[in-house]
């Protein structure tokens, strides 16, 4: 891509993102959007009753990814013109569930036969995160995040990521999942953001740098043009970074789903 083009493009998204609901809300006068979080760590075990400091790090990682504040070394230059800036925060929830322990975070020893849905506290208001012996995941607009309680404390960015799907972000890849052939079937390359370009794939399904996952990826071209494997929203050890239309979209996304967060805000 030569440097006219990308100056023309980024010109282009910065003018008018009207696409896909990108437009800025005509409500959003930029103020910081504060968010509460409530996590609830299920465990079967000692061990996956993960200690309060290790969820702080992974909180504090979320905040500086949502505030154009986390480690950009790994930044493509050139990407530098389309990183956005959510202007999000997350605090914990002022409620305290066990004595010497910290607000907004629970501790529940789980049961196979326990219903988690019974566990969530005000979804439309709050972000809830179960965090336990599972993947992680999180779907779009959904009413919690949920991450694997090994995960919690690694700075790999799974938490930005699922967070990322709960304020209505798609993988960058495309609206479907994971599966390859559902994604060549349906030609589902597009994310609905007008300023992440298409990728065939998640760029790398790996999340720590290593020989065989470096960064950057390896395969970094698709269609003639270099993948953002810099996103959040993909799958490599080279993660952070949203665009403009990213933050705009979540942003909007608040405003019409969780308007209460952006009112109290």
């Amino acid at each position: 891509m030569t440097a006219k083009y990308m100056i023309s493009f980024f010109t282009a998204i910065l003018t008018s993102l009207y696409l896909f609901g990108q437009e800025k809300d005509p409500l959003d006068d930029g103020r910081k959007i504060k968010i509460p979080v409530v996590f609830h760590v299920l465990y079967n075990n000692n061990i996956e009753n993960i200690e309060d400091k290790l969820i702080l790090e992974e909180l504090n990682d979320l905040n500086l990814d949502f505030s154009k504040n986390n480690d950009m070394t790994m930044l493509d230059p050139e990407f530098s013109h389309f990183v956005g800036n959510p202007n999000i925060e997350f605090y914990l929830l002022d409620t305290l569930f066990h004595e010497s322990r910290t607000k907004g975070i629970r501790h529940i020893a789980l049961k196979k036969s326990d219903n988690k849905n019974l566990l969530l506290i005000d979804p439309n208001n709050c972000l809830n995160v179960f965090i336990g012996n599972h993947g992680n995941a999180s779907n779009i607009l959904g009413d919690r995040v949920n991450l694997n309680y090994r995960k919690i404390g690694d700075h790999l960015r799974a938490f930005t990521h699922e967070t990322g799907h709960w304020l209505g972000l798609y993988h960058i890849f495309g609206t479907i999942k994971n599966t390859a052939w559902w994604r060549v079937l349906l030609g589902d390359n597009d994310d609905q953001v007008a300023d992440t370009p298409e990728q065939k794939g998640a760029t790398a399904v790996c999340y720590e740098i290593s020989e065989k996952c470096p960064c950057p990826p390896i395969n970094i071209y698709y269609k003639g043009h270099k993948t953002m494997y810099n996103n959040f929203m993909d799958y490599n050890p080279c993660r952070c970074m949203f665009t403009i239309g990213q933050s705009a979209k979540m942003r909007n996304n608040i405003i019409k789903e969780k308007r209460s967060l952006f009112d109290n805000s």
